[in-house]
């Protein structure tokens, strides 16, 4: 595994930032071998040829990064396939979602993966969030990958929070209204994010659109750029 060069305590707080983000070495403007060295190290250190004999005890993880990335490609998965029947359109959604249970083969397995992943992701995202901290895993080297984490975590309760209104039926028609309806508390800014995500002044088919924007193409763009990122952090800080 690479050493990594301490910080000076004079060092300014853009300079500890940039540091956090990136390797010591690569702090200089990289010329072009510079930056095919950078991405060579990128793609190398998802899977290293060697790792200290201590790093594959079980319990020091409990597989939660590994479970966690299983059930979001799960998610992925299952969700192109309900793309291909489900309708976002308020007049239709709910009916898409009968028709996958009901007349589609493999239609209620499917949406049962997709809903209960999506669960089990939020616990095993938790429980490996309270693995890190409790274990002292974000101090540095690792501040930054920390708080890439956090990232990550707030994505996947976004996921699950958008994927709510979906179905389009009473229950998650009134739950995210609620739950949108908190957004104008928040001083300033919170009208109109309340605006912004519901498109509009009240829940309705404006809503759902943006909804089902977020929830298939935003959310999951962030995820397949992150979570690398992620884990060639965790690669690099040994």
């Amino acid at each position: 595994m690479p050493q990594h060069e301490v910080v000076p305590e004079k060092s300014t707080i853009f300079q500890r930032i940039s540091h956090s983000i990136f390797p010591a070495k690569l702090q200089p403007v990289m010329d072009r071998d510079g930056y095919r060295r950078f991405f060579n190290t990128l793609i190398l250190h998802f899977r290293p040829r060697k790792v200290p004999e201590r790093t594959l005890r079980f319990t020091l993880t409990w597989g939660l990064g590994g479970m966690a990335v299983m059930l979001v490609s799960m998610l992925i998965g299952t969700g192109v396939l309900l793309k291909f029947v489900y309708e976002p359109f308020p007049g239709q959604a709910y009916e898409s979602i009968l028709y996958i249970q009901r007349h589609v083969l493999f239609g209620q397995l499917i949406r049962n993966i997709h809903h209960w992943s999506a669960n089990g992701l939020i616990i095993v995202a938790f429980l490996h969030f309270l693995r890190v901290f409790f274990t002292s895993a974000f101090h540095p080297p690792r501040q930054f990958n920390w708080i890439i984490g956090l990232g990550l975590f707030f994505i996947v309760l976004c996921s699950n929070f958008t994927g709510y209104l979906m179905p389009w039926d009473q229950l998650a028609f009134w739950a995210v209204t609620i739950c949108t309806g908190i957004l104008e508390y928040i001083p300033v800014a919170g009208p109109w994010l309340q605006k912004i995500l519901r498109g509009g002044p009240e829940v309705g088919p404006a809503t759902l659109s943006n909804f089902y924007a977020i929830h298939t193409a935003l959310l999951p763009a962030l995820l397949v750029i992150m979570m690398p990122f992620h884990f060639w952090r965790v690669r690099k800080a040994g």
